[in-house]
């Protein structure tokens, strides 16, 4: 009886070792190829049109959008990518992507 115990003990381990994680997917989905059409000299609302609305509202400055893209493909690593467009004159003036 005390062997059974440490038998499905093992096994339940093992099992709950064994579960399908499904990849998270958060903020706005930003794949190189539509990172790389935006450039300088667009307008807010043709970034928009591209990429989206961003998650995150900069509630004290217009001059920048801010989008953030979680992954998270296994249970251990996270995967962020942060893009951030700043506008001048509502036109994209500077670009930054980690």
């Amino acid at each position: 009886m005390k062997h059974l115990r440490i038998v499905l003990l093992l096994i339940a381990v093992t099992l709950c070792s064994c579960v399908y994680h499904q990849p998270i997917e958060q903020g706005n989905i930003l794949t190189p190829a539509k990172m790389q059409t935006i450039h300088n000299g667009m307008t807010s609302a043709q970034v928009v049109a591209q990429l989206g609305t961003p998650v995150l509202q900069n509630i004290y400055s217009d001059n920048r959008m801010a989008y953030v893209y979680t992954r998270q493909p296994t249970r251990k690593r996270t995967e962020i990518t942060r893009f951030i467009v700043h506008f001048h004159n509502d036109h994209v003036v500077d670009i930054q992507n980690n």
